[in-house]
């Protein structure tokens, strides 16, 4: 529950109301259950003379004054005698609430030997290192080690008692660290370092050391209490990290680091330019804030318990910018465990894959249309021109033969115009980042000028003025929808409902385009929605792919749908600039 490590005989209170006593506490002052002191106040517990410091440490720990200090009191007991202390209390965290704990040292000189016992229990029996030195001898030598600084040093108690701690320091120690220590004791401050030292056995290991000054009745400073603990394998992970980090930075895929809980701890560059995310806004955050709504639940559920469970998790998927715009990614999450097979982190890697996407469409559909729709046309021409070498043919087969030859020369000649549009797509000068303004009210009237005879209105939320990236490369997938919604319509007039409306929540805007024509296919919408065209499943033109990779491209997302009572209803969702800066 508390970061440090603790002896056997500490309180958790807040305030100095007690929330919870050791067991060790418990014995220390002769209280029969931990319940006959929860609820009563720390003071309750110590001399008169004591109660004004102790109230002043909890204060000043409470407001974070100091992150460590520490007291000598007299500990009332079920004896006669009180007995002396050392109170060392820090802010941790205690069933989700931010509390006080207070370790408890028993001071020796003055009690019986059952309470030495116990001293002795507690300082041996705590997970660290723990030294006290007396300050008021010369050279501030140790008076006292416990077991664990012997465990740690490898030194026995009758070669370090008298000596000064720094017989720990050697050949890599850094001067800083000793010189913050030594600028502390003189302060008569605590303070934490961490620093190189080297056991008996010459070997080097990282110690991170605290120092907390024990005062008496009148302020002055009896003792120094060291807690002393093996950060080794904390600094071998820390650069190891560095290195990681050295190497990802000039990565062109994405990368972060969370904490087993899924908090970002790190990103590197490449993430930034991807997402929109700088490393100052993502690093505490979730990555569930690249969430685009295109995975259900169960997705991100068999997510985690995969990585949670140790194993790598590997997915295509779809994830949104900053700005909120859609794009593909393949994505990799790695766990990363220390010695004890416990998850440290996990390392997330994104490759955008959305423009391979896009290529291996286009391939797939210009295959198509050369194979498929371009011979089909030819061999109608070719089978009318036969015809029309016959001298004798009739007017009026003749006249047939020529429509039908004009008709597939505009259907190609169509098809050509559209696939030069696709150009425009993959040019990077055709396509720039910038975030330009369109006026959909304008636009809808330059739509009614250009089809006088069709029944065309619009609904804008607004003024009907909003940012979209390349407002031009948007405009040729709106005349594309336009255009689809007329020319193929069988009723007349042909009508087309336009609606603008704005989600300033999730920084979206939805355009709907309404037709009353006969409807799109379902096997056209099937496979758009899919993104695959396959030799049994494909589109018969190339249009409503323009949609599907003029919207991809620009980072929205395309749906068609039935209009009611008859025709199709094809959305543009797309993302809004402005609202995040841009």
């Amino acid at each position: 529950m508390g970061t440090e490590p603790s002896p056997d005989s500490f309180l958790i209170h807040s305030g100095l109301e007690i929330a919870y006593a050791s067991p060790g506490f418990c014995t220390l002052v002769g209280a029969e259950s931990r319940a006959q002191l929860v609820g009563t106040t720390l003071t309750d517990l110590v001399t008169s003379d004591s109660r004004s410091p102790l109230r002043e440490q909890a204060a000043r720990i409470e407001a974070n004054d100091a992150s460590t200090l520490g007291l000598t009191v007299d500990l009332h007991t079920d004896t006669d005698q009180p007995q002396r202390a050392i109170l060392v209390s820090s802010l941790v965290e205690w069933d989700d609430t931010e509390r006080v704990q207070t370790s408890v040292f028993p001071i020796t000189g003055v009690d019986t030997e059952s309470r030495r016992l116990l001293y002795d229990q507690a300082m041996d029996e705590a997970p660290v290192g723990i030294t006290i030195s007396d300050p008021s001898r010369p050279d501030n030598p140790l008076i006292h080690v416990n077991d664990g600084f012997r465990e740690l040093t490898g030194y026995p108690q009758d070669e370090v008692l008298g000596q000064n701690c720094r017989f720990l320091q050697g050949e890599a120690t850094r001067e800083e660290p000793v010189a913050r220590m030594r600028d502390a004791i003189d302060a008569e401050e605590p303070v934490t370092v961490e620093l190189r030292n080297y056991r008996k056995d010459g070997s080097m290991f990282w110690n991170r050391v605290t120092l907390v000054p024990i005062r008496d009745d009148a302020g002055s400073v009896r003792n120094w209490l060291g807690y002393q603990q093996d950060v080794t394998a904390e600094k071998r992970y820390e650069q190891d990290l560095s290195l990681f980090k050295g190497q990802v930075e000039g990565s062109d895929k994405a990368i972060l680091i969370t904490d087993p809980e899924g908090t970002i701890d790190y990103v590197n560059p490449a993430f930034e330019r991807l997402t929109g995310y700088t490393a100052a806004e993502a690093t505490g955050l979730n990555p569930r804030i690249l969430k685009s709504g295109q995975q259900d639940d169960a997705f991100y559920a068999e997510l985690w318990e995969t990585i949670t469970a140790g194993e790598v998790w590997e997915a295509e998927l779809t994830n949104q910018t900053k700005q909120g715009e859609l794009f593909e990614v393949k994505q990799k999450i790695i766990p990363v465990t220390n010695g004890h097979g416990e998850i440290t982190h996990f390392v997330g890697i994104e490759q955008d894959v959305t423009e391979r996407v896009l290529t291996t469409q286009t391939l797939d559909v210009l295959n198509r249309v050369m194979r498929h729709n371009l011979r089909n046309a030819l061999n109608v021409i070719d089978g009318h021109a036969e015809l029309l070498e016959d001298e004798g043919l009739d007017p009026e087969t003749r006249r047939t033969s020529i429509a039908a030859i004009r008709d597939q020369t505009a259907s190609m000649q169509e098809t050509a115009e559209k696939t030069a549009k696709i150009r425009s797509i993959w040019d990077p000068a055709e396509t720039p980042g910038t975030w330009d303004r369109l006026d959909m009210a304008s636009l809808v009237e330059t739509y009614q000028r250009q089809y006088p005879d069709a029944d065309i209105t619009c609904t804008c939320e607004g003024d009907g003025d909003v940012q979209v990236r390349n407002a031009e490369l948007f405009k040729t997938a709106m005349d594309e929808a336009i255009v689809n919604a007329i020319e193929h319509t069988d009723h007349s007039p042909a009508e087309v409902t336009i609606t603008v409306q704005r989600d300033p929540d999730a920084d979206q805007l939805r355009i709907r385009v309404a037709d009353n024509g006969p409807g799109i296919p379902d096997l056209e919408r099937q496979v758009i929605e899919s993104g695959e065209e396959t030799p049994l499943d494909h589109s018969l033109g190339i249009g409503l792919w323009l949609l599907e990779w003029i919207t991809t491209t620009l980072g929205g997302e395309l749906t068609i749908t039935d209009n009611e009572p008859r025709g199709s209803v094809v959305t543009f969702q797309m993302p809004i600039g402005g609202s995040n800066g841009d």
